[in-house]
């Protein structure tokens, strides 16, 4: 093997480090940068082009005071969270939305209006809580946030995978605080070292397993590289399972289908969602839907299909200007959707609840780091979300922006441990200098059968679990120490998988410690929601001694809206 000569190492130095480049990042490196913050975004592909953000399906939630009952909204989040929420940061999220959509309208993103206001219909999980539509799904938008965030000079460096973060006493995990981290350029192999006071990590989901939208750029690199440093992750068992067009590679437009009132239909032309939520019907809550899905296959009326040819043309224009990308998809596959059916099916779909633990800041659970979007828990979500995570995203960079803004003002120049560095860059470079060994899509091939044999699918049991975590230690331990790469390029591909395998093995462990059945979560060994005992996060952690995983009571003390019990 030709081995290419690793380049030259660039040592930067900033307040704010924002690492990620989607609307959760954009968002706090603005926030930031407005709290007189040196601001540093890296991204490893696009800003504005990477990820999920420019590719949402077209929909921000928007509360309006003036319209809304914000008690209302309240319980309507409590109800479609499964009281899995944290109560703390719903305010926020409800009272927030309808800020970011004017600040995204008054920067010049497009949305469907009428009579110049927002054109607002209800979406997935809704009965009183309501979503604008963009006209040009989420591409115009991040192309004009990409604009807001050259405009205000932020330091932007692309196509640099950030791999590991650096800590003030040079440990991972870490006993102190996050004084940087450390990365290279995925075309030329430059290595970087970035100094800062404070860092944002907001580098999305781990899409890069599913079968279903995979994503390579989004591989669990946040998520791993803030566990490895010693941060808790709170309810990665609850991660979505989503209904999505089968075997297909496009998002599953479900809001704006929602919005439209589309129709879902079993294999004998049969609606069934009567059956599991009279009011919402197939605006049912994203794990309600998948759980009817499911079991019309199970008991033999599938495969299921959703339906459009009853739109009138108003619905088609409105899905045409507001999901293009889905509709070109579907084209391409050979779909009319005005007039076929599409086959539809539970997929997992990592942007939903689940990830890097935050509280009402953004803050971690170290000092010096915060996180925003899909990386994070979400913790206002609880189980489904009601105001829906493009939109939540924005509201939680905002908030880790100024917070990290705050944090860096607030302390002196930071040092990093040499040692620490040397370390990491040896490791990172590990599979380039390996003469013979295992390529990256091979071992994913391995990883991903842990999906495709349902370990973690929409029915889990303690077996199946079980499995799931052997297969990812067995992969850890055997495998990802032979990955070999060629070039830069293949190299992000294995640290990517390397940390997308966490997550496998992360999601089973914390699925086998809830026994009962919420949300997308679902045990056929324990197929009954149990609030009397499960009102529980489940946090999972590394320490020294390997991986703890355990359960918090929901502090109901603390909040002004508590469960009934009694019935």
């Amino acid at each position: 093997m030709i081995v290419p000569k690793v380049s030259e190492t660039e040592v930067l130095e900033t307040d704010v480090l924002v690492v990620g480049g989607g609307i959760a990042g954009c968002f706090a490196a603005i926030r930031a940068k407005e709290a007189g913050a040196n601001v540093i975004l890296v991204e490893k592909g696009n800003v504005g082009r990477s990820g999920y953000s420019h590719m949402i399906s077209g929909i921000l939630t928007y509360f309006d005071p003036q319209k809304d009952n914000y008690n209302d909204w309240y319980y309507e989040c409590l109800e479609a969270g499964q009281w899995l929420n944290d109560q703390e940061r719903l305010p926020f999220s409800i009272n927030e939305c309808g800020e970011r959509v004017r600040e995204l309208d008054s920067w010049g993103v497009t949305f469907q209006k009428e009579d110049g206001e927002f054109l607002r219909m209800p979406g997935e999980a809704h009965r009183h809580a309501r979503n604008v539509h963009l006209t040009n799904s989420g591409l115009q938008m991040m192309l004009v946030v990409r604009g807001e965030i050259l405009r205000r000079g932020v330091h932007m460096i692309e196509r640099v995978m950030v791999t590991d973060l650096l800590t003030s006493d040079g440990e991972l995990p870490t006993s102190d605080r996050v004084v940087g981290a450390v990365g290279f350029n995925v075309r030329t192999g430059k290595f970087y070292v970035f100094k800062a006071k404070s860092v944002v990590i907001t580098t999305g989901a781990t899409a890069d397993m599913h079968f279903h939208v995979s994503v390579p750029i989004l591989s669990g690199d946040g998520r791993a590289m803030a566990f490895r440093a010693g941060c808790a992750m709170r309810n990665l068992e609850v991660l979505f399972y989503s209904p999505a067009p089968k075997d297909l590679n496009c998002a599953a437009a479900l809001n704006i289908l929602a919005s439209e009132g589309f129709h879902v239909i079993n294999a004998k032309g049969e609606r069934f969602m009567h059956k599991w939520d009279p009011v919402r019907l197939e605006r049912a809550p994203r794990p309600v839907l998948c759980r009817a899905i499911h079991t019309e296959e199970l008991e033999g009326r599938g495969p299921v299909f959703w339906s459009a040819s009853h739109f009138d043309k108003a619905a088609y224009h409105r899905m045409e200007m507001c999901v293009p990308i889905v509709i070109r998809s579907l084209t391409l596959a050979g779909f009319d959707y005005r007039r076929d059916k599409i086959p539809y099916t539970p997929t997992l779909e990592d942007h939903g609840p689940g990830g890097i633990r935050t509280d009402v800041e953004n803050a971690t659970t170290i000092s010096a780091l915060y996180a925003a979007g899909s990386v994070s828990d979400l913790g206002e979500e609880g189980v489904n979300p009601v105001v829906h995570s493009a939109i939540g995203s924005a509201i939680g960079g905002c908030h880790a922006g100024q917070a990290a803004a705050q944090y860096a003002g607030e302390i002196g120049r930071t040092n990093i441990n040499e040692r620490q560095v040397q370390l990491l860059k040896d490791e990172i470079f590990a599979p380039m200098k390996r003469e013979s060994g295992l390529r990256h899509q091979e071992v994913r091939r391995h990883c991903k059968s842990i999906i495709a044999r349902g370990l973690v699918g929409p029915i889990r049991n303690e077996k199946g679990l079980k499995e799931a975590i052997d297969t990812a230690q067995e992969i850890r331990e055997t495998e990802i120490p032979r990955l070999v790469a060629k070039d830069y390029h293949e190299l992000s591909r294995c640290i990517g998988l390397s940390n997308g395998l966490l997550f496998l093995e992360l999601l089973p462990r914390c699925a086998l410690f809830r026994t009962e059945s919420r949300g997308s979560h679902y045990r056929d060994d324990y197929p009954e929601r149990d609030d009397a005992n499960w009102l529980k996060w489940v946090i999972a952690k590394c320490n020294s001694d390997g991986i703890r995983v355990w359960a918090e009571p929901i502090p109901f003390e603390k909040y002004s809206v508590k469960p009934d019990l009694t019935s």
